[in-house]
């Protein structure tokens, strides 16, 4: 990061330099006091402590179109469009005598723009602004990390991402973390995640998971694999779940997820990963697989290389009897999946692999994309690809039902330079009467869900700035 600053020893000061120092140079003291505090930049007790700042920025313009939203009876429009901006704060503090660290991370805005009166408003209407009410500061990251040796511990909230977002994308766990080395090649992990506590005293709502694994690189290849086991806190018919929130739906399930990555000679890297869920202990009336009481299998496939200025890829990914994707994952279409959990696409609309382990649901992406690197700076991204469904229970009907869709894309980024990147995407999906649109968190909820007549567009315009 760019702003750096790093408590070096000063020695105590006597009372009389002290005084002249304040005298002589009291502006300047209550600038760094109401930064870092003035008793702590001078403190003996602070002479190991080293701190870093960093800050992250991001601002969109979106706007999504398809005449399947136009829906008889409902006022509003069968197009949207929008602005949001992310800001987010980090800073970490090292003790360089221990190896102790804190990692810090607030996010002071991350939402749609929504004019002088924002979503939030002050829990008191009597306010120096009550016009122009601003959002609420909120936790991103904040965890404790403490070297054992060669061994790490981590407690707190975490951000985590696995088998290149296939499993998780860009979430934030509240989570307990070991490594463990082996050697330079090889680490063990060890995971306590709790996912939710909503209602105390209510224990069947927790989400309670342990995970192990492995990260490996033998013979130049990346290698992975970890075992997720949710705590059996319900089970049962989730309709007759008793308690306020419900049960938490995959619990009880045993998920297997991992990857093998390598190169192929100098022609091209390849990648294969997979999610195994099963054993859920939640069940549905329907006894149809929900959740996860049956094999859920996910995979892809996926080659990418370059000739010259030119980048490639080809990828398959698919989900069987309603195997689990991450809303994350990268399909090369800005409409399907592109979603990380935090950090969220305005334009993805569709997103695949959400049944937890509905028999029958079936979907698959097949696609290819071409990267012109233009210059050093620019580079201009098509793709193009093809969105397969097989649905047991398409929304308002009782047959199942098969489709598929094309769809098309098209990106321009520019790295302005290191700190400014800029980007504006573009993406069509057709028509398809076996699936669903999801919509996402800025969007916001979609008119209808149904785009069995109609394609759907969507294009973005974003700068993202990190230092």
């Amino acid at each position: 990061m760019a702003l750096k600053w790093t408590n070096k020893a000063q020695g105590a000061l006597n009372s009389s330099a002290d005084r002249k120092l304040r005298i002589s140079s009291l502006t300047k003291a209550i600038g760094l006091a109401s930064v870092f505090g003035a008793a702590t930049a001078l403190s003996p007790a602070a002479q190991a402590l080293k701190t870093d700042f960093g800050v992250e920025y991001r601002a969109t313009g979106f706007y999504a179109q398809s005449d399947a939203f136009d829906v008889v009876g409902d006022p509003r429009n069968d197009n949207d469009n929008g602005f949001a901006h992310l800001i987010r704060v980090k800073s970490d503090f090292l003790d360089e005598d221990t190896g102790i660290s804190l990692h810090t991370s607030v996010e002071l805005a991350g939402d749609r723009w929504s004019g002088d009166s924002t979503r939030n408003s002050p829990t008191n209407p009597q306010a120096f602004n009550a016009t122009n009410t601003g959002d609420n500061v909120r936790l991103d990251l904040g965890y404790l990390q403490i070297p054992f040796g060669h061994t790490v511990l981590r407690v707190g909230r975490q951000a985590t991402s696995y088998n290149n977002c296939f499993l998780v994308c860009d979430d934030r766990r509240d989570r307990v973390l070991l490594i463990q080395p082996f050697s330079k090649t090889f680490q063990v992990l060890a995971i306590y995640d709790r996912r939710r506590d909503l209602d105390t005293f209510e224990n069947t709502d927790n989400g309670d998971q342990f995970v192990f694994g492995f990260v490996s690189k033998p013979m130049g290849l990346d290698i992975s694999a970890l075992y997720i086991k949710y705590l059996k806190n319900y089970e049962g018919d989730i309709t007759q779940a008793t308690n306020t929130s419900g049960p938490y739906v995959v619990s009880g399930a045993d998920l297997f997820s991992g990857y093998i990555s390598g190169n192929i000679g100098e022609v091209a890297k390849a990648t294969v990963g997979a999610n195994y869920f099963t054993n859920g202990k939640v069940t549905t009336p329907a006894n149809n697989g929900q959740f996860v009481t049956e094999d859920a299998l996910s995979q892809y496939i996926r080659l990418e290389g370059s000739v010259g200025v030119m980048d490639w890829g080809v990828q398959y990914v698919g989900a069987q009897d309603g195997g689990y994707i991450s809303p994350g994952f990268d399909t090369y279409s800005s409409l399907i999946q592109n979603n990380p959990e935090s950090t969220a696409n305005p334009t993805s609309l569709y997103t695949m692999a959400q049944s937890y382990g509905v028999e029958g649901y079936d979907e698959s992406v097949l696609a290819g994309k071409l990267t012109w690197n233009v210059t050093p700076k620019l580079a201009i991204t098509g793709a193009v690809g093809q969105l397969d469904i097989d649905n047991p229970a398409p929304p308002g009907g009782s047959n199942s039902v098969s489709d598929e869709s094309t769809f098309y894309d098209l990106q321009l980024s520019y790295q302005v330079n290191k700190t400014l990147r800029t980007w504006v995407t573009y993406g069509i999906l057709e028509e398809n009467e076996a699936g669903a649109l999801s919509g996402n968190t800025l969007l916001g909820a979609l008119p209808s869900a149904d785009f069995s007549q109609d394609d759907v567009q969507a294009a973005s315009v974003n700068l993202a700035v990190s230092f």
